[in-house]
């Protein structure tokens, strides 16, 4: 599944500022096991004693001393440890979600050394913030839409050198992760690239592959064959996932229901919509507003 490509003339700058809503260090013996967590923030590890699991993807990611870990926000999730896991964890968000668009851009490694600087910048944000800590590590306790807005108006209660710097040093450790990061799409043709931008300017009324085809001066079939052959995935396939994504962005900020965020992604069908939710996410669009507020 390829992802959003705008052509130049129609790339918007993206500015975004990340807020940092907790940080500190775990010990856990056995007891680090969560099911299909799904947040709006995301998450950095640097693991300094055993192992721990992250499933995503359909597929078992470990976790070993000497690196660090990232999870990308809405980025549906299992942990797991069987014995010793000793981590330092960051938690962090950016509130516009501008930087949501960059994990969709890009394809992100999972995994990264730990570089010498690393845990100064890690002790020195925990020294900026003391006291950020989790004190239950059980994701239900903390991932919800109250404790996040709480940790936002706390970290903007700092003073303004010490965001700036604390931005600084979660910008130079997220860097690691995109200094190895693949474009997910390398669209060439322009009557792709103009149907992508036409499918995300407005995800609730897209143009039905008949008029998009139409547009690119294509038949249907062709259409479609173009489209897969640049982008990695059918046209409906592309549609689906953007809308799911779109659907999960709407529901982190705690605005709408579910019927409304349905409608605003294109589904009049509010069952239909859920099962579809269900299918991309991992989990159902009430368990995820649980998750988050």
């Amino acid at each position: 599944m390829k992802s959003l490509y705008l052509p130049p003339e129609k790339v918007l700058s993206m500015k975004y500022e990340l807020t940092l809503l907790n940080i500190g260090f775990a010990h856990h013996d056995d007891d680090w096991n969560f099911e299909r967590i799904c947040s709006s923030f995301s998450r950095i590890y640097w693991v300094t004693e055993g192992c721990g699991e992250v499933t995503f993807d359909g597929k078992v990611h470990r976790l070993t001393p000497g690196n660090l870990y990232l999870i990308p926000a809405l980025v549906s999730h299992s942990d797991h440890c069987d014995g010793v896991f000793e981590h330092y964890y960051i938690h962090f968000m950016d509130q516009s979600m501008q930087i949501y668009e960059y994990y969709q851009q890009y394809q992100l490694p999972f995994e990264y050394p730990v570089t010498k600087a690393d845990p100064h910048i890690i002790k020195r944000l925990m020294y900026l913030l003391p006291d950020w800590e989790l004190h239950n590590s059980d994701p239900q306790s903390y991932e919800t839409q109250t404790k996040t807005l709480q940790g936002v108006k706390l970290f903007q209660s700092r003073p303004l050198a010490v965001q700036m710097e604390i931005n600084g040093l979660l910008h130079i450790l997220l860097s690691h992760f995109f200094s190895l990061a693949k474009p997910r799409t390398t669209v060439s043709d322009k009557r792709i690239r103009e149907a992508l931008w036409k499918i995300n300017r407005d995800l609730a009324n897209v143009p039905s592959l008949d008029v998009l085809a139409g547009e690119a001066c294509m038949n249907k079939d062709s259409f479609i064959r173009q489209f897969r052959r640049q982008t990695g995935s059918t046209p409906t396939d592309y549609i689906i996932h953007r809308r799911m994504m779109r659907a999960q962005l709407l529901f982190a900020e705690g605005k709408s229901s579910v019927k409304e965020v349905a409608l605003q992604v294109g589904y009049d069908n509010i069952s239909y919509f859920g099962r579809t939710f269900k299918r991309i996410t991992g989990i159902s669009p009430m368990e995820f507003i649980r998750q988050n507020r």
